[in-house]
């Protein structure tokens, strides 16, 4: 029962493969289609197969010895502890120094530790974000008064008209 429990959590040749191709920097579909998945549906394949991977980290990770309290003593703390020397010279020599505390560094161990451990909220993706239909209903907007524009679009064509008369009347008619 112990081996099909260490298989279900071991990564299978496939899923290893994915794994280095992706940390080569190939996109999802081509280190897909080289670590054996189907060309079809590499996307889709290899998206599941991320996910089955994220699944099993959290128990791969304490089996490789970073447990929880591993990763806080021997990683974290010291990390959390470090610091930095700021020094400026002149002319070669140094003229002042300091050790201050390495913010940034804390900072990146802190989260680097959280993100393996699976303490952040999953990212909500922006597909997931954007499935569905808006929509926007217009009849509860202010309308503007249109009275004053069709009016002065009914005193324009009076003008048009009379002009147009008026050429009549007169002979000056454009030719068409």
């Amino acid at each position: 029962m112990s081996t099909e429990k260490n298989a279900k959590r071991e990564l299978t040749p496939r899923q290893r493969e994915l794994v280095k191709q992706l940390a080569t920097g190939q996109s999802q579909k081509s280190a897909a289609i080289k670590a054996g998945y189907s060309p079809k549906a590499a996307d889709q394949s290899a998206y599941q197969a991320i996910q089955q991977i994220k699944k099993k980290m959290p128990q791969l990770i304490d089996e490789k010895g970073l447990t929880d309290e591993a990763l806080i003593e021997k990683y974290l703390v010291p990390l959390l502890e470090a610091t930095q020397v700021k020094a400026f010279s002149h002319e070669g020599r140094v003229i002042y120094s300091k050790p201050l505390e390495a913010l940034d560094i804390r900072l990146r161990a802190l989260e680097q530790a959280f993100k393996l451990k699976g303490s952040y909220a999953p990212p909500q993706e922006a597909a997931q974000a954007n499935v569905g239909v808006r929509v926007i209903l217009m009849d509860k907007l202010p309308r503007p008064d249109r009275t004053e524009f069709y009016e002065a679009q009914r005193k324009q064509l009076e003008q048009q008209k009379i002009a147009i008369d008026g050429n009549k009347a007169t002979g000056n008619e454009p030719k068409q």
